[in-house]
């Protein structure tokens, strides 16, 4: 991609309907994707349970 075909492209600064939205939030709430990561909730709740006193950053 050229500077040029960067800059040529415009950006709309404008937000979608909120019917927009709300249908891509239901189309990701009956996705493959998001039940995996529900899934995987457990697991980061136990994780963050067990490092609330580690001093993760020196």
């Amino acid at each position: 991609m050229t500077i040029f075909q960067k800059t040529s492209r415009q950006t709309s600064l404008e937000m979608k309907s909120e019917g927009h939205y709300k249908k891509a939030a239901k189309t990701y709430k009956e996705s493959e994707q998001y039940t995996n990561m529900i899934d995987l909730y457990p697991i980061l709740q136990t994780t963050l349970i067990e490092c609330k006193n580690e001093n993760l950053v020196n």
